[in-house]
């Protein structure tokens, strides 16, 4: 018998892998106990099995905690997690929907004009923690899987002259300078030149490896190194 009663409210025995398991129904109605019983026994059997039960009330902030800690984030979930948290934080991750995705770029917009390209790059961000959360048990459906994102507009880019290079270079103070060629004869941005190392330059195919990428997938990529930047490397050519 897995039901018993103790005093007048049914108490719950049940041996499970040689170890028994005891509850209180709280309750005197029997037809009410076998209900409980059966939830503490579905309840002790996905424990066993190590099945997680899906938790939609998980707020985003516990959710990014974890994936965080076990999801092998990127660098750039990182910066996007610094505007997805004040926004979404206290938000349970059952109710985040394509209106409220909807609902945050009207948030965004009213405090700083941004591009589709940055905002995209959000919630894009925002999707692939739900993506996970489905892979850990913690939701059943990604609400994000079908959402569309507006077509991002390209801009062109502008392009310096040699002479506005020379202007540059000549205004730029001396401790700069290097930086500046760098940035202009590799196209690396800032945190990337300031990470790199003498190990990464590789003068016998002259390649510079760039390790501390902010690209999507923060992969490393390789650069051509220029006759000037390979002039002014301190290392000597073989």
């Amino acid at each position: 018998m897995t039901l018993y009663k103790r005093g007048r409210k049914f108490s719950i025995s049940l041996w499970i892998d040689g170890i028994r398991h005891l509850k209180s129904t709280g309750t005197t109605n029997r037809r009410e106990a076998e209900a409980i019983e059966r939830e503490f026994r579905e309840e002790l059997n996905r424990r066993r099995h190590q099945i997680r039960e899906a938790s939609p009330d998980m707020t985003f902030a516990d959710l990014a905690a974890r994936f965080l800690a076990d999801g092998s984030p990127r660098p750039y979930h990182l910066d996007r997690l610094k505007v997805l948290l004040p926004h979404f934080g206290e938000w349970p991750i059952g109710t985040i929907s394509k209106s409220s995705v909807r609902e945050f770029r009207t948030a965004r917009h009213k405090e700083k004009q941004l591009t589709d390209t940055t905002l995209n790059r959000d919630i894009e961000v925002l999707r692939h923690l739900l993506y996970w959360a489905v892979d850990e048990d913690f939701l059943t459906t990604n609400p994000l899987a079908r959402i569309r994102l507006p077509r991002q507009r390209r801009k062109p880019r502008p392009i310096m002259s040699v002479a506005e290079e020379a202007k540059l270079l000549d205004a730029a103070a001396p401790h700069l300078r290097q930086i500046v060629i760098g940035a202009l004869d590799s196209g690396m941005r800032r945190g990337e030149l300031l990470n790199q190392r003498a190990e990464h330059i590789d003068l016998s195919r002259r390649v510079l490896l760039v390790t501390h990428s902010k690209t999507a997938g923060g992969e490393a990529r390789e650069i051509p190194l220029t006759a000037r930047l390979t002039r002014r490397t301190p290392l000597r050519l073989p």
